[in-house]
């Protein structure tokens, strides 16, 4: 001022809000003259919400499938600073047997971001099913006390994953 400044005041609240806070300053001189300013205060929530997964799952393959259907992931613990906008995840509707590694998400109201990873273990533990081809009944071969060559035929074998592999004890 070109005598005395008396007074310099602003409007700016105690504590700021996340957004945008226009601050008015007012400078009052000697004789009661007045002029303001806007002064823009932005303030941005960079801070990362914090996640921590569900422990990891194992599960047996549902009856009749190499799958798993409607398995139970838990709830991961989140927590932000100002508010967390959404959790989500990446499972499958379906687990294939074997490890998946689920990813979680978790989202704040400023769009920060963090993850964490839960491991679901499918296991096949179904007994693959035989049936027996029909009973042999064969003759020993000529001058022989036995016999050879014997077709014993092919069981029936199922599995709700693969049959690996069908063997006999049956001698050479």
């Amino acid at each position: 001022d070109n005598c005395s400044v008396a007074s310099v005041s602003n409007n700016a609240p105690a504590i700021f809000p996340i957004g945008t806070t226009i601050v008015t300053w007012t400078v009052t001189d000697a004789s009661g003259n007045m002029a303001t300013c806007d002064q823009t205060v932005v303030v941005s929530d960079v801070e990362l919400p914090t996640i921590v997964c569900p422990a990891p799952v194992a599960v047996n393959t549902d009856a009749g499938e190499c799958s798993a259907s409607g398995v139970d992931l838990g709830t991961p613990t989140v927590d932000d600073n100002c508010s967390v906008a959404s959790v989500s995840n990446n499972a499958p509707a379906i687990f294939p047997i074997g490890t998946t590694i689920v990813t979680w998400t978790v989202t704040d109201a400023s769009g920060n971001m963090a993850t964490c990873d839960q491991t679901v273990v499918v296991s096949d533990v179904e007994l693959p099913t035989i049936v027996c081809p029909a009973p042999v009944a064969v003759n020993t071969d000529a001058g022989e006390c036995s016999a050879s060559g014997v077709d014993l035929g092919t069981p029936t074998v199922d599995d709700n994953c693969s049959v690996a592999s069908v063997s006999n004890n049956a001698p050479a």
